[in-house]
């Protein structure tokens, strides 16, 4: 044991211990002051920030493309001679699932729905209308394509030449050397490694609570069941972190490449199925359709925040969710990069942002078609909509099956899809905070266990506290000082880049010494 303690960074690993702790007491000892002060915390971040959130995360988006597609985008990550360490498709199904695959399993169908029955306020039609079915999923896409990816792999770009070319330790302070030199090893550096480990365990409690929502309500609407909720969230937080944690001791490349794996394979075979029998011409048009809508709108409205209409529509909505990227993304984009030695930041951009988004495109386009198309055959009594009203938005997907052949096969799919993607998350997550929190990055499976069941143990808090409400605030609240901390790591990645030659250490004597001649005549 005391090897293992000796082993831990222990400012790193304390301050977002110590906080977290002391929220899963506050919350089973004082439900009702924590509720109280997180909404009060939300309420004065919607209004004084959500500007902040929607110009910072429109600048990530525009930071990824330039980073990847300028002429810096050819550097390999880890020196010339550096070799990948894991195949494209592992490679895109850690990409794709470590984030958010429990995320679009669970709105894959609910927000595309949602959207369609009560559409965006500010836009002025009605619901369940031809004209909200045209207007649904670019909306989605807007929410869960290149703002998304984007947020993810600015981070990851921030910490990949840091760390595999430049030499710096395995944590999200080493993005900000260029900035602060050895600051970056030292007490701030320490403080901004706790805030950033405090954030995503905040962000992850929101992605575990909806993944332990549908479950939970997906085996009482699936089986009739009536059991109560708090005693199914037990189970279910139970059996899924004794799941993670055992898959984030196994490594990334058996554990956490498998399940993704898996778990793309289900996603697969989920989409092929529903293109099949579930109106396919109608899917492809509806589709293509909104890619183009999304593109037309993608600038306006990452910038609209309502001033004058304030219908409420994008701060429940956009905000949210790009505070709950920002939670997840320090930590997020430093996994990203454990799978990135060997490849180009070209070849990053493409695979954690460009690909991803495409898979988007994709997901929310074939099932949100699907079930929308169903509705408006039905004019209305598809049974979708009828039961999401009943019963949750956490039905939402197991509604949808009612709608397609073989509904048995596909629940059994979709409660698989839901615990792959529940597990990749959180074990990747999990072997992430644990090494982070540990003086080399490989941490002993006990920091993977103690991490495992804090997050869930704040998953249970929240879900006792407010349900998805709880789960929203929560993300809301921790992000904004994690983003100012971001548009800090993209100016350091932009100094990295403008003077290579002072922090390359792949580079040659030679190499080096070109570079500095090539960046003294671009200076002059």
């Amino acid at each position: 044991m005391k090897q293992i303690f000796n082993k831990i960074d222990k400012p790193v690993f304390l301050l977002p211990a110590i906080l977290m702790t002391f929220v899963v007491i506050i919350g089973f000892a004082a439900p009702d002051l924590f509720s109280s002060v997180a909404n009060a915390a939300m309420a004065f971040m919607l209004d004084k920030f959500s500007w902040f959130y929607a110009l910072g995360t429109f600048l990530l988006l525009a930071f990824c493309f330039w980073a990847g597609f300028s002429k810096y985008g050819n550097i390999k990550l880890g020196g010339k001679d550096a070799e990948p360490e894991m195949s494209l498709f592992k490679w895109f199904a850690i990409a794709v699932t470590s984030g958010i695959a429990i995320g679009i399993v669970f709105y894959g169908i609910a927000e595309p729905i949602t959207n369609f029955a009560t559409p965006p306020g500010f836009l002025g039609i009605e619901g369940q209308s031809v004209e909200a079915a045209e207007k649904a999923v670019p909306f989605t896409f807007f929410h869960w394509s290149l703002h998304t990816y984007g947020v993810y792999t600015s981070v990851g770009l921030c910490c990949a030449f840091i760390i595999w070319n430049a030499k710096r330790k395995f944590q999200v302070s080493s993005s900000l050397y260029p900035l602060i030199g050895d600051k970056a090893d030292g007490i701030w550096g320490k403080i901004i490694n706790g805030v950033a480990v405090f954030g995503i365990v905040g962000g992850i409690g929101t992605s575990m609570g909806i993944g332990v929502l549908q479950l939970s309500n997906g085996i009482n609407y699936v089986f009739g069941t009536n059991f109560s909720m708090t005693t199914l969230a037990i189970f279910v937080i139970g059996t899924m972190a004794i799941i993670y944690i055992a898959a984030a001791c196994t490594g990334l490349h058996k554990g956490v490449a498998m399940v993704s794996s898996l778990n793309m394979y289900v996603y697969i075979i989920m989409m092929v199925w529903t293109v099949l029998f579930g109106g396919t011409m109608f899917i492809l048009n509806n589709t293509v359709s909104s890619i183009g809508s999304y593109l037309g709108m993608v600038i306006p409205q990452s910038f609209y925040l309502e001033p004058a209409m304030q219908t409420g529509w994008v701060q429940n909505n956009s905000i949210f969710y790009w505070a709950w990227w920002i939670s997840f993304a320090p930590i997020v984009g430093l996994f990203l990069i454990k799978l990135a030695k060997g490849r180009t930041i070209r070849q990053f951009v493409i695979v954690n942002l460009l690909a991803p988004s495409l898979f988007g495109f994709l997901w929310f386009g074939i099932f949100g078609s699907s079930a929308i198309r169903a509705e408006l055959l039905a004019n209305g009594n598809a049974g979708i909509i009828k039961d999401i009203a009943e019963h949750g938005i956490p039905v939402a997907m197991f509604a949808f099956f009612k709608t397609l052949p073989m509904r048995p096969i596909l629940n059994v799919l979709g409660f698989a899809a839901t615990i792959f993607s529940f597990v990749t998350m959180a074990e990747s997550m999990t072997l992430t905070i644990a090494d982070m929190t540990c003086k080399d990055d490989k941490s002993p499976n006990v920091l993977k266990a103690f991490w495992g069941i804090l997050m869930g143990l704040v998953a249970f808090i929240m879900l006792e506290n407010g349900g998805l409400d709880a789960l929203q605030t929560s993300v809301i609240v921790c992000a904004l000082p994690l983003l100012v901390m971001i548009l800090f790591m993209v100016v350091a990645y932009i100094k990295s880049m403008r003077c290579r030659s002072q922090y390359d250490q792949t580079l040659t004597e030679e190499e080096r010494r070109e570079l500095e001649e090539e960046e003294k005549a671009q200076r002059d």
